[in-house]
């Protein structure tokens, strides 16, 4: 994703050698995140009702979806630390609404259908830092020092901010970070032992 001044924010993709109309509205693709999420459905079924929320064309085909998202939604990058997330957009809106009428005025409630996807990403992007969003990724990101005889009491406020703001996670996501931490792990005590 590349928001290009010098251009129109996009509301169509090529796919296959046909244009297909999108609807890209910031409420939308949350929308569609949510969807994404649910544990009910099957994936295809989610599939099929993604495309019909973000396709404005008929009949879509399947892979067009992964398309989108390339293309016109993905935002991974800007939203984890060292592979962690620290933000859901959806866990999170009420502090992305309050981060958003802090900053810039906007309320997010009367800019649905309004707002392009890509405009909200740069907004949020520019959240400043004494925004309660910022705020909270903060605390997410940062890491928990060594203890030592001066930091006890900071150390216990931290874990508890940490335990406060913590992301609910599910079982997959649980069992990556349980992965990387042995991945980490492991070439700790490889670089010890080669030192």
């Amino acid at each position: 994703m590349m928001f290009d001044l010098t251009r129109t924010l996009p509301d169509s993709i090529v796919f296959e050698g046909k244009r297909w109309r999108l609807r890209l509205a910031f409420n939308t693709v949350l929308e569609v995140l949510a969807l994404l999420k649910d544990p009910v459905l099957f994936d295809r079924e989610k599939q099929t009702l993604a495309l019909a929320m973000l396709c404005r064309d008929k009949n879509p085909p399947p892979d067009l979806l992964s398309a989108i998202f390339d293309e016109c939604i993905s935002f991974t990058k800007k939203t984890e630390h060292q592979g962690l997330r620290c933000v859901d957009f959806l866990q999170d809106g009420a502090y992305i609404y309050a981060s958003f009428m802090a900053d810039y005025g906007i309320d997010l409630t009367t800019e649905r259908d309004n707002l392009h996807w890509w405009q909200f990403m740069a907004l949020f992007q520019g959240l400043s830092e004494k925004t309660k969003m910022r705020e909270v990724m903060r605390i997410r990101r940062e890491p928990i020092p060594h203890a030592n005889k001066h930091n006890g009491e900071y150390i216990a406020n931290l874990i508890s901010l940490k335990q406060y703001y913590a992301l609910d996670i599910s079982q997959e996501e649980r069992e990556q970070n349980f992965r990387r931490g042995l991945a980490g792990l492991a070439d700790a005590l490889k670089a010890r032992a080669e030192a």
